[in-house]
C-alpha cells in the first residue's frame, strides 16, 4: 500500500496548476472560465496529494507503533484502504484567446 501511496503522489506531483497572469485578469467570460477551471485543477492537486499524505504518515505511525509492548490503538488494519485513483484533469475551453495556435 505504500508503494501505491508513493507511485500516486509521484503522478500528482508532475501535475502542475497554470499560473494566472494579468492577461487572464483582464479578459472576458472566456479567460474566466479558464481561470475557474485552473484553480479547481490546482485545489483538485492539492486536496489529494494532502490526503494521500495524511495516509503515508498514518501508515508510518503504525509501524512504529506495532511494536509487540506497545498497547495503542492504531494498527495498519485500522487505515482505511485506498479509493480509485483518478488522475486530475485540466479541461481545455476551445473558445480560449489562442487556443488553436498552441
Amino acid at each position: 500500500m505504500e508503494e501505491e501511496i508513493n507511485r500516486r503522489l509521484t503522478i500528482l506531483n508532475k501535475h502542475k496548476a497554470p499560473v494566472i497572469t494579468q492577461r487572464s485578469l483582464r479578459g472576458g467570460m472566456q479567460e474566466r472560465l479558464y481561470r475557474q477551471e485552473s484553480i479547481r485543477y490546482g485545489k483538485k492537486i492539492k486536496s489529494k496529494t494532502k490526503k494521500l499524505k495524511n495516509k503515508l504518515t498514518l501508515i508510518e505511525q503504525a509501524k512504529i507503533v506495532s511494536s509487540p509492548d506497545s498497547f495503542n490503538t492504531l494498527s495498519a488494519s485500522s487505515i482505511e484502504p485506498l479509493d480509485n485513483f483518478e488522475e486530475p484533469v485540466f479541461r481545455r475551453i476551445r473558445s480560449k484567446r489562442g487556443f488553436f495556435n498552441e
